[in-house]
């Protein structure tokens, strides 16, 4: 791999924030000893100076298709190799202080190469898709299903016959028999010796027992006690009986009445 000296060193001198930083011992291809370093890793490139100090690196590694491990060697405390997987590569040997800076050096190479970077998108993805798929069947599930609401024990609707024999209105039948009208039975009157009628009977009572009700009456102004009793006459709450009271009495009015009238004319003929 060829690279543009200026551009390389620009790019490790440049203001960009490194990916880490630190003091290493690495050690000479030609001069097996360690010599102390300060190295800057940047993306996927290995920057190491001289000193601190230093304007220009004065090598790069490229970590693309390498290895980070550790040495088993026991007089290369802390230490540890960059290989790849080329023949003739060259291992890069390097120790750090202590274990835990040696820990954090191997750690950030191995996860510096883009191969690596490759792998980690992937499997972001992975997760990505998976959490994506369970938010769609988790809304799925919770998506009320459009259905026509059904009330437990309806039954269909079937609209009312209604008969003209039963609602027409008739009048009175023969005598002695009672005829309906508007829910009340009434009987045609009968006639007295006399010529005189004894009003009309009826029998839809308060308290009948055959479950047909009487038509309703029309609320009477109360008194001052608060009863719907006439004053006039008592126990006449219900509508029968008021009608029965107020029967009889216009059935002495004209009973009086037609006996006046007879008199009268038994008394014309003698005078």
């Amino acid at each position: 791999m060829k690279l543009n000296e200026r551009s390389v060193t620009h790019y490790a001198t440049c203001n960009s924030p490194p990916d880490k930083t630190g003091f290493l011992f690495k050690k000479g291809e030609r001069n097996t000893a360690y010599h102390r370093r300060w190295f800057i890793l940047k993306g996927n490139m290995l920057f190491y100076f001289e000193e601190r100090e230093s304007r220009e690196p004065i090598g790069v590694i490229v970590l693309e298709g390498c290895t980070v491990e550790l040495c088993e060697s026991e007089s290369e405390e802390f230490a540890f190799a960059i290989k790849f997987d080329c023949v003739k590569a060259r291992v890069y040997k390097m120790a750090a202080e202590n274990q835990a800076t040696m820990e954090s050096w191997v750690k950030a190479l191995s996860r510096a190469s883009f191969d690596y970077m490759r792998l980690v998108v992937k499997e972001l993805e992975r997760q990505l898709e998976e959490v994506q798929e369970e938010a769609r069947s988790s809304q799925a599930k919770s998506k009320p299903k459009k259905h026509q609401p059904q009330v437990q024990g309806a039954t269909s609707f079937q609209p009312a016959t209604f008969s003209l024999q039963n609602a027409a209105i008739t009048g009175p039948s023969q005598e002695g028999v009672s005829s309906r009208e508007n829910g009340v039975s009434w009987s045609k009157p009968t006639s007295m010796p006399n010529g005189v009628s004894e009003g009309c009977v009826w029998e839809g009572d308060c308290g009948r027992g055959d479950g047909v009700k009487p038509p309703p009456v029309p609320p009477r102004r109360k008194t001052n006690g608060g009863s719907l009793e006439s004053p006039v006459s008592p126990g006449t709450g219900c509508f029968s009986k008021l009608h029965d009271w107020y029967g009889k009495e216009v059935a002495e009015l004209r009973i009086e009445w037609l006996q006046m009238n007879g008199c009268r004319q038994n008394e014309s003929p003698n005078s």
